[in-house]
């Protein structure tokens, strides 16, 4: 059994300017918003990478598996029995910004159990991550957003 939490918002950058801005693990400590916040100093994203982040106060461990720019970035983490999840980001040309899709896929033993509350807390927490983005480009040179 899973199920899928998605959320999506246009920015006014290219596909590469908005992958370079979530690809840069370093800055995520001056714009990530509060619920999903790094828990550890590291460089550039790449395949294989882990990550120490804080997703609402609770510490976790995110594998990297996909970072293909400018088109997606994936990470995953929890127990692939009892609940694991699987976050990807894909940057698709709109007009002329980028809309960003945040998909996370859930899996596992729980998923029944757990499906109403950690889907609208993942969507809500993607809402807040995209928002953030947003922000920080509009800091760094992309006024429109």
């Amino acid at each position: 059994m899973s199920f899928v939490a998605e959320a999506s918002r246009v920015l006014s950058a290219s596909p590469a300017e908005v992958f370079d801005a979530l690809a840069a693990f370093p800055s995520w400590g001056s714009h990530a918003p509060r619920s999903f916040r790094p828990a550890s100093e590291q460089g550039k994203l790449f395949a294989g990478m882990r990550l120490r982040v804080r997703i609402l106060g609770l510490p976790s461990l995110l594998k990297v598996t996909v970072v293909e720019r400018p088109r997606e970035i994936t990470w995953c983490g929890g127990s692939r029995t009892l609940l694991h999840g699987e976050h990807r980001f894909l940057f698709e040309a709109e007009g002329t910004g980028t809309r960003v899709r945040s998909v996370e896929t859930w899996r596992g033993a729980l998923t029944p159990l757990v499906r109403r509350l950690v889907k609208a807390q993942a969507e809500r927490v993607a809402g807040q991550q995209l928002e953030a983005l947003a922000r920080y480009l509009a800091a760094n040179g992309n006024p429109k957003n």
